[in-house]
């Protein structure tokens, strides 16, 4: 194999057909390099955009026992608040980029308003179902008249 000496080089790059084509060469290297880059933000953004929040967990899970409660006989209306002792904890694999589960936050408490709250029975009937339900003790569960 001959290697090409000086004055074939120079000849090679002095031709405007040659420089047309490193042009293009160096354009298309760029354009690659581009597109890969602005590839992994879209990832990036979507995954972001995709995350739960503790909040909306918070504001459904609220919504989903309020109408429970309200379903217990003569706990009328309720209101419910909880408190969380964790967001969502995402854990990955190894390789830190494949998403492996998704860990509900952990609630630490829950306070509840009805108008039936201050009936025994009925306080007991919600405390059991909370307890049941979330996996709460039941000193974690508070339930009051709702005035």
């Amino acid at each position: 194999m001959k290697f090409l000496n000086k004055e074939k080089l120079n000849s090679l790059l002095s031709s405007d057909k040659s420089r047309i084509v490193f042009v293009i060469i160096g354009l298309l290297a760029i354009l690659l390099i581009f597109f890969s880059g602005s590839y992994k933000d879209n990832k990036n953004t979507a995954d972001e955009e995709n995350r739960l929040t503790a909040s909306s967990y918070s504001e459904k899970l609220t919504s989903d026992l309020s109408a429970m409660i309200e379903n217990i006989t003569g706990a009328g209306e309720a209101k419910v608040l909880l408190t969380l002792d964790s967001s969502y904890e995402y854990v990955y694999l190894d390789d830190d980029k494949t998403l492996a589960k998704i860990l509900e936050p952990k609630i630490r408490g829950v306070a509840v308003a009805c108008t039936g709250g201050d009936d025994p029975v009925v306080k007991e009937k919600v405390t059991k179902m909370l307890s049941t339900v979330l996996s709460l003790s039941t000193s974690c569960i508070s339930v009051s008249k709702l005035i």
